[in-house]
């Protein structure tokens, strides 16, 4: 297989744009870097359209396994050079592959004649992201809500995009797997969720309540809130919340991560369920 060795080249000079969401919309599609989270996008049926790769992976038998997994669901493969790749990745030191996929639509809210469509067991568990901006904590997030099986993460306005490259890496692979919900109307989607019995909890350091304090109804659906980094949960959410609660900290410590706090809140529910 010859080596591109072009900075002009179209699936190059494509896959360059996919770190920022302007290309990602343009290109409808996404990055998915280095070997793990390629393998991990293909044991979750992921579709690649095509992958970049240097002469690193080939040298090594996982590299090898990779490309062949590629090509056998018919992805088209391209050797680059390394400095090709390197202007490509966002990370400091390129892992030898990045793999490009259709971007997914992030299912809105009103496409949902009631919020039973994505529940799986008996009393619905979601995860709503409430303006959190940070990718890395989205990411972080999501990884947490699949180990506790939660239903489905709902996304509100101003939470950072899920296929923003550093969302991926931090999920590591859970994005591929959980289902995503899009609601740019926090009114209609408190409808929906108060239809069908949801407890709405919701995280804010100024509660007076403690999270360990809370009544975990296990025979009742249950939606927990995680605010903004900087701002908490919006207005909306702590006028119409059933619960607000709070993650008690030892001072001087003022407040925790919110990929943190969220893991701590997730694991409360499965104890409490």
């Amino acid at each position: 297989m010859p080596t591109i060795t072009s900075d002009q080249n179209k699936r190059v000079k494509e896959a360059r744009t996919l770190s920022r969401k302007k290309g990602r919309g343009i290109a409808g599609r996404y990055l998915i870097e280095g070997r793990r989270l390629v393998e991990e996008a293909v044991a979750s049926k992921i579709k690649i359209d095509y992958f970049l790769f240097t002469d690193r992976m080939t040298q090594q038998a996982e590299g090898q396994k990779l490309i062949s997994a590629l090509q056998a669901q018919g992805s088209e493969g391209l050797l680059v050079q390394d400095k090709t790749l390197q202007s490509i990745s966002e990370t400091e030191h390129s892992q030898g592959i990045v793999a490009i996929a259709p971007l997914p639509e992030v299912l809105p809210l009103e496409k949902l004649s009631s919020i039973k469509e994505l529940q799986k067991g008996d009393y619905p568990f979601f995860l709503i992201l409430n303006g959190l901006q940070d990718p890395g904590n989205v990411g972080t997030i999501l990884r947490s809500a699949e180990a506790t099986a939660v239903d489905a993460v709902i996304l509100t306005t101003g939470t950072a995009d899920p296929f923003n490259p550093k969302v991926i890496r931090a999920s590591m692979g859970s994005l591929f797997r959980m289902p995503l919900v899009q609601a740019s109307d926090e009114e209609a989607l408190w409808h929906k969720l108060k239809e069908n019995n949801c407890t709405i909890i919701v995280a804010d350091l100024g509660a007076e309540k403690a999270y360990y304090d809370l009544p975990w109804d296990k025979k009742q659906g249950l939606a927990l809130v995680i605010g903004s980094e900087g701002q908490g949960p919006s207005p909306f959410f702590q006028e119409k919340a059933d619960h607000i609660a709070t993650i008690p900290l030892s001072a001087p410590v003022e407040s925790l991560n919110a990929s943190i706090a969220a893991a701590i809140l997730l694991f409360e529910v499965v104890k409490g369920r």
